[in-house]
């Protein structure tokens, strides 16, 4: 029994796996990501407004906005507005409401996120250097509705996600 548990075990290990099995998605209580100077930058909530802090330092001083690299490597401002219950972001001078962060983390890689109460729920869209695609983004959301129930992050993220995919 042990051999034949583990021959299938190594069998399943040496499939390939799907591209959304490569996903990953979780909530935090920070977000960590790539501020427009190239500074690793960890924000927590405090309220509708940013506690932001380097790597490895203690939380830091309220701030109403982030600036934060997007994934098409613009430089963009976010705040969260509290009356709409969702993020207001100011970039090359427009401003849009949404309540999805597409941002880049620490390591480079593509992410989008959403505020979970006190914290986030983020999933990985992108590794450094690949691009998001209609297709990654549509994979991501089916993914996360398969393994969330309704009104819960995940599926609140899936619903944000689908609202960028375009034609």
């Amino acid at each position: 029994m042990r051999i034949l548990s583990r021959s299938l075990t190594a069998l399943l290990l040496a499939a390939p796996m799907p591209v959304a099995a490569s996903t990953l998605a979780f909530e935090d209580n920070k977000l960590n990501y790539r501020s427009c100077d190239g500074q690793h930058i960890t924000a927590r909530w405090r309220g509708s407004v940013f506690s932001l802090s380097l790597p490895g330092k203690s939380l830091g001083d309220s701030h109403e906005t982030i600036k934060y690299v997007s994934w098409d490597g613009r430089c963009l401002t976010g705040r969260w507005d509290e009356d709409a219950g969702h993020f207001a972001f100011v970039g090359d001078g427009d401003t849009a409401p949404s309540g999805l962060l597409t941002y880049v983390a620490w390591d480079g890689s593509k992410w989008a996120g959403i505020r979970t109460g006190g914290g986030f729920f983020v999933a990985r869209v992108a590794s450094e250097g690949e691009p998001v695609t209609n297709e990654r983004l549509k994979e991501i959301a089916a993914w996360l509705d398969r393994r969330n129930e309704a009104y819960s992050p995940g599926a609140k993220l899936a619903e944000n996600l689908k609202t960028v995919v375009g034609p």
